[in-house]
């Protein structure tokens, strides 16, 4: 129950905003391949997790999905991930998140 003139948070409004601000996915290619990562903010709650636990193979997973064997197949590492989303993070302005 809300409180009389405290304001409620529609989280779909506040995930739309975000989204139109800055993207809600990070698309690249590899060798004229397509993929798409969520981007900062966007994460799924797995990524976070890989990143507690600073496994860069759990991150790409969690964010790839059932596209990592296709984008570890196009030479994509984990590695490369961190480079695009450091690219990413110096486009925006902004730092990634630590988790």
């Amino acid at each position: 129950m809300s409180k009389p003139n405290k304001k409620v948070y529609r989280l779909g409004q506040l995930r739309q905003d975000a989204a139109e601000k800055s993207g809600s996915t990070i698309d690249f290619e590899i060798d004229g391949t397509e993929f798409s990562i969520a981007a900062p903010g966007f994460f799924p709650d797995a990524a976070h997790k890989a990143m507690q636990d600073k496994s860069a193979l759990g991150l790409a997973k969690a964010l790839l999905g059932d596209r990592y064997d296709d984008y570890a197949a196009a030479g994509g590492s984990a590695d490369d991930l961190g480079h695009l989303l450091a690219a990413w993070a110096e486009d925006q302005g902004t730092d990634l998140p630590k988790s």
